[in-house]
């Protein structure tokens, strides 16, 4: 008891002092210590986990992977995540673990390892008793994944199960825009055999719609009335109850078509072949649509090679009432065109200039045959199949040197590496002396001399190339990469996978001649594919092969009058062309998307699915 009272005075008195202190200032304040920082946090946990057993060990670890996320220290998170032993996880843990796992994966373009994360057989089986975040993120990650690989079919199904989850319209809107996407990634024949195959109501209508806006795009009214009389006879299908967004805004670009179109090519003198090619190719276009539906506008042909000044021609042009102007094609003219102070009229220029984003004018669209898509095509295709480190064989004329910049530009910019060869000449036949010293033959072959020397003898020697090397990309028409492509297997680098432009084809089968580019995969223009465009719009045979796709890029300026004032609208409108998927960037230049094909036994193959490693 006593001890108990003398408690509770001292109690009371430090209250009291307490109470007396009210309202006077405090020199001293206690620091509350910082908590500790998240990679600390993920180090404490480390630790905890070397010290636990199943399943606290893991759970430990996935913990740190997480901090180490949020500190944004990714290459630390793969490094935990690749040391979990992930079986004795409970399902949610699983699943937040393959989630998190596959998103870095992605986002550090370690490809085939989310594939494998991703359809493992355990979340294959266990997905649906996981929260609902936990599925759409599942969905989501897949559909985007399988995109990426080529595997349109998983990535479609992931998408249609994203939207059956998803709670608000919105999401549905953004999982069906993003399945739209996937979809018109599907090459023509790839389309047919799905639907032809396919038991799944829902994907089945899903290919229907899809094969109508890909085979009726050559007049846009006839495609709307299409898509409405789809709409009409599956009303339940969630594509008719909420398109995909650039879907929406057709009705409207249907009454936007102009009337009065005027093109502004070189006719005569130094690119009138050029100029020829396209003039035919639109009106052949042109034709097929008024044969088939009618009312196509009325054309005029202004001479570029006439004037000296094109803004004077285009002024002209305006003045006689065009509505939308194609052209100019060579680049000073199209430079020329800035110098207006407005452009009064869409138009689209048959060439490409580099413009800021700021100085872009108006109303000004750039549309051609860019090599340099190309490159960057074949870059990105190469990386995510696994491709870190190329060998370039390019020529020494400014085509190679643009094809070649755009190629390195791309490859370095995700961290790849190059080894360039030595130009080659237009007239060069014997690449052998070229591309010996460049996979390193020659020290091969010193290598050896230098043993025989020491040894007093003859030694039998296989020279080995460099082993550095995984893939290479080529800039050649036919007849140099006919030569160049036996060069390299007979130089041991047969197993070599070897990437090039679409220059290596015309659109004509040679079985004999092809052999030698046996297992190149080039970078294809859809008209050159059998099957993929329409037949009655092929160019002439007897046409040299560069105009042949000059050819083509007529026809796609034609379709692209129509298509125009959709692309402004909704920039996801995809336009399925003869020289390849065509849609609008922030620049206002038209980018060309182009299908992957493959030598097999002397023929051209669609190659739409990437190398499994």
């Amino acid at each position: 008891m006593p001890k108990i009272r003398i408690t509770i005075i001292a109690l009371s008195l430090l209250t009291l002092l307490m109470g007396g202190c009210t309202g006077q200032s405090r020199t001293e304040i206690t620091s509350i210590p910082p908590a500790q920082s998240l990679t600390e946090q993920a180090d404490k946990a480390l630790s905890q986990a070397a010290s636990s057993i199943a399943p606290q060990q893991q759970l430990h670890q996935l913990a740190a992977a997480e901090l180490f996320s949020k500190a944004g220290k990714n290459d630390r998170a793969l490094m935990v995540l690749e040391k979990i032993s992930p079986a004795p996880l409970p399902t949610e843990q699983f699943a937040k673990y393959t989630l998190m796992y596959s998103e870095l994966a992605l986002a550090s373009d370690h490809f085939f390892l989310a594939r494998q994360l991703l359809s493992s057989q355990r979340i294959e089986q266990e997905w649906r008793q996981l929260p609902l975040p936990q599925q759409q993120q599942w969905h989501r990650l897949r559909g985007e994944l399988y995109s990426l690989l080529g595997d349109s079919k998983n990535s479609i199904q992931a998408y249609m199960a994203l939207s059956a989850l998803s709670a608000t319209s919105q999401d549905r809107q953004e999982a069906h825009d993003k399945l739209w996407f996937v979809l018109n990634q599907v090459s023509h024949d790839n389309l047919e055999k799905l639907a032809n195959t396919e038991q799944n109501s829902t994907l089945l209508g899903w290919y229907s719609l899809a094969s109508i806006t890909r085979n009726n795009q050559g007049d846009v009214r006839h495609q709307l009335s299409l898509i409405t009389e789809w709409q009409r006879t599956q009303p339940s299908h969630p594509a008719s109850l909420i398109p995909p967004t650039s879907l929406l805004s057709t009705q409207q670009t249907a009454g936007d078509l102009p009337q009065r179109i005027a093109l502004l090519l070189p006719l005569q003198e130094g690119l009138v072949q050029a100029g020829k090619a396209i003039r035919n190719g639109f009106l052949a276009a042109w034709y097929d649509v008024q044969s088939h539906y009618g009312g196509t506008p009325m054309v005029r042909f202004y001479d570029t090679a006439s004037s000296e000044d094109i803004t004077v021609l285009y002024q002209q042009a305006v003045a006689d009432g065009a509505q939308l102007v194609i052209g100019p094609v060579q680049k000073e003219k199209v430079r020329q065109l800035l110098s207006l102070s407005e452009l009064p009229v869409p138009t689209i220029a048959l060439n490409y200039i580099e413009l800021p984003l700021s100085a872009a004018p108006k109303n000004l669209f750039q549309f051609g045959l860019s090599v340099a898509d190309e490159a960057k095509q074949i870059a990105d295709r190469a990386w995510i199949e696994g491709q870190r480190t190329a060998l370039t064989i390019t020529p020494n004329n400014s085509w190679g040197e643009r094809t070649l910049s755009a190629f390195r530009d791309r490859w370095q910019e995700k961290g790849g590496i190059l080894i360039e060869a030595p130009p080659y000449g237009t007239s060069q036949s014997d690449f052998a002396p070229l591309l010996k010293p460049v996979l390193n033959l020659d020290h091969s072959d010193t290598r050896k001399k230098r043993l025989e020397q020491l040894l007093g003898k003859s030694l039998e020697h296989t020279p080995r190339r460099r082993q550095d090397v995984d893939m290479v990309f080529m800039a050649a028409y036919p007849d140099h990469a006919r030569q160049i492509k036996p060069t390299l297997d007979f130089l041991f680098a047969s197993d070599l996978t070897v990437y090039g432009t679409s220059h290596l084809y015309t659109g004509a089968q040679n079985s004999g001649r092809n052999r030698d580019l046996e297992g190149i995969r080039f970078i294809a223009t859809p008209w050159t594919l059998p099957g993929t465009t329409d037949e009655k719009l092929q160019p002439a045979t007897e046409l040299p092969a560069l105009y042949r796709h000059i050819f083509a890029l007529g026809i796609d300026a034609y379709h692209l009058h129509q298509w125009l004032p959709q692309m402004i609208r909704q920039p996801s409108t995809r336009l399925f062309g003869s020289t390849g998927t065509l849609q609008l960037n922030p620049q206002g230049a038209i980018e060309r998307e182009q299908p992957w094909a493959v030598f097999r036994g002397g023929r051209v193959q669609s190659a739409q699915q990437l190398i499994v490693d």
